[in-house]
Parts: structure tokens; C-alpha cells; sequence
């Protein structure tokens, strides 16, 4: 029987808690899920994640039994978030329900551009930003959401939830699905011979699953991973890309400003690992700090003219950084 261990605690700043104890390998179709017994703090990473567990679960008909100490303090934010129904569970007990706008958006299921556009109508109050950083950053997230619609080929469609913490003023999305992976997804033009090669070119600018051309065009080129690793990366928080047996994980010095990005993910400050248990889709995960300021706004102008740079730059010079004055 396969076992599923869900941890006491999962972020992108410790993400490798998923892998304590699990191999996800639940090819005899019995699947015992267990929660540690005294907490579960979960971010919007893990959220999706386990969502995508719950895609596998459904696809693949598996049978499947959980466990729970029921007096777990986080139980109602975890129902909130909606992660028992996306493991195919009920509820655990009635909690009272409280309004969520502009606090979190709970695990919402993307299939086709119809839900794409509800979904992004949502994001708006959760940012806490200006509308001209919101429409910046939706943009972005539209791009990935609408990869996994129509480049994953995920029976199930895409997971995607996010939450805000008013404190520390940062919004955190996860986003997930059962495809293809990166690797199968870029193969056709691009061939790597790995997954942690099929990330890296997943996070260079220009480079797409829909064109072998450097570049492509803007809509088709890869922009979302890329604009989102550098937000991450330049509001001083971590970013995660988990597909097949391999994760990049990028890792933030503090109070370091950045001029320049690297078009080469792997020269990022960065975590890169292999020979993971084999997850056969996509996660993604991000945090953002959001603040109503000029350099915010910079930082946006200037990743674009970043990623409109790269993907111009012909073959021969196209890795080269990008700098800023």
C-alpha cells in the first residue's frame, strides 16, 4: 500500500518537508494519507501541491484512506484553502465562515480560458497594490495559467490558490498540474535530456514549448517564468519550480538591490536538485512583497525591457546579462 506523509509544515522556504518519508510511488493503487499529529502549517505551495496529489488520485482511480488528529488547530484554514475536497475527502468539522476577499483565494480549479478570465477578475483585491502593478503581475500569472491550459495536456486542468499576509505585507501563490512536465512539454523543439535541463530552459527568456525559434513571439515566448523569478528575485523572496524528479528553488540575499538578471537561471543564487521523487506534472510557487512605490514600478518596466532584450539578442550573444543603470 502507498503511503502519503503530510508534514507538520510546508513553504518554499522548506519545501523538502514534501519529501520526508514519500516517494509518491502509489502504483498499487491503495494510497494511506497521514497528517502530523499536532500541526500542519501549510502555504499556498504545498496547497497546490497536495491538489495535484489529488489529481493523481482521481486519474488514476486510486483507492485511498486518510487519517487526522481532528483537534489540529489550522484544520479551518486548511478546509478554507478547500485542501480535504481537492484530496477527495469532506470537511472535518463545520467552522464559520468568514469573508475571504483581499486575504486568500482558496485552491480554484483552471480548465479553460472561460475560468482563466473569472479567475483573474479575483486577484485584484488579494495584491494590495496599484492597478498598474496588478495588471503586471496578472499578466504574468495569466501566462503560466494559460500554459498549463494549453500546453500541459492535464485532464484535470490547473490548481492555483494564494494568500496574504497584511503584516509582512507579501503575497504567496502556488500553482500546479498532472501533465506532461517540462521535459515531455519541451521536447518536441527543444530536446533536453533532463528535467533539471528542461527547467532551466522553462526559466530563459524567449524559450518556448510552441516554437523552436529563439524568441517565438511575446505571447507564445515563455515570458510568465521568467517575469515571475525575477519579481522574486528582486523583492528579496524565494521562488520554486518542481517538475519530474528535479526543483529549482531560488534563494534571496537580504537588502541586496539588483541591477541585472541573470537570462541563465542556473547562475541565480539558487538551489538546484536531482533525483527527487517523481512528481509527473508541474508545481510552482511564489512570494512577493508588494509595496506602492517607484521602485516597485521600476523594477516591472525594467524586467520587461529585460525579457524584450533577451529574446532579440541573436543565438551567438543571447546568454550574456542583462544590466541596468
Amino acid at each position: 500500500m502507498g503511503k502519503l506523509y503530510i508534514p507538520n509544515s510546508i513553504s518554499l522556504r522548506n519545501f523538502d518537508n514534501i519529501f520526508k518519508g514519500n516517494d509518491f510511488d502509489f502504483n498499487d493503487g491503495d494510497i494511506t494519507i497521514s497528517f502530523h499529529p499536532q500541526y500542519v502549517a501549510m502555504a499556498p505551495v504545498g496547497l497546490a501541491f497536495y491538489a495535484a496529489i489529488g489529481d493523481l488520485i482521481n486519474k488514476n482511480n486510486y483507492t485511498k484512506a486518510a487519517s487526522m488528529n481532528h483537534s489540529i488547530k489550522s484544520i479551518p484554514y486548511l478546509q478554507r484553502m478547500k485542501l480535504f475536497g481537492s484530496l477527495g475527502f469532506s470537511d472535518i468539522r463545520t467552522t464559520e465562515i468568514h469573508d475571504e476577499t483581499g486575504r486568500f483565494i482558496p485552491l480554484t480549479k483552471i480548465r479553460n480560458g472561460e475560468e482563466l478570465t473569472s479567475f483573474i477578475k479575483t486577484i485584484d483585491p488579494i495584491l494590495h497594490t496599484t492597478r498598474e502593478n496588478s495588471r503586471t503581475i496578472k499578466h504574468v500569472f495569466s501566462e503560466i495559467l494559460r500554459n498549463v491550459i494549453e500546453h500541459s495536456n492535464s485532464p484535470y486542468g490547473g490548481n492555483v490558490c494564494a494568500t496574504y499576509n497584511k503584516r509582512r505585507e507579501k503575497i504567496s501563490i502556488g500553482i500546479s498540474d498532472i501533465g506532461d512536465g517540462l521535459k515531455k512539454a519541451l521536447t518536441k523543439y527543444h530536446h533536453p535530456d533532463s528535467d533539471k535541463r528542461a527547467i532551466e530552459l522553462a526559466l530563459t527568456p524567449g524559450i518556448s514549448g510552441a516554437t523552436k525559434r529563439i524568441g517565438g513571439n511575446y505571447e507564445n515566448a515563455g515570458a510568465g517564468l521568467f517575469f515571475t523569478k525575477c519579481i522574486a528575485q528582486a523583492t528579496h523572496n524565494h521562488f520554486l519550480i518542481y517538475s519530474g524528479s528535479s526543483y529549482y528553488k531560488l534563494k534571496y540575499r537580504k537588502n541586496q538591490k539588483y541591477k541585472e538578471f541573470n537570462p541563465k537561471p542556473f547562475d541565480d543564487f539558487c538551489t538546484i536538485k536531482e533525483g527527487l521523487p517523481y512528481f509527473p506534472g508541474t508545481v510552482v510557487g511564489i512570494d512577493i512583497n508588494i509595496k506602492d512605490d517607484k521602485a516597485f514600478n521600476n523594477l516591472i518596466e525594467r524586467i520587461g525591457t529585460a525579457y524584450r532584450l533577451g529574446v532579440k539578442k541573436e543565438s551567438k550573444d543571447y546568454y550574456k546579462k542583462i544590466k541596468f543603470t
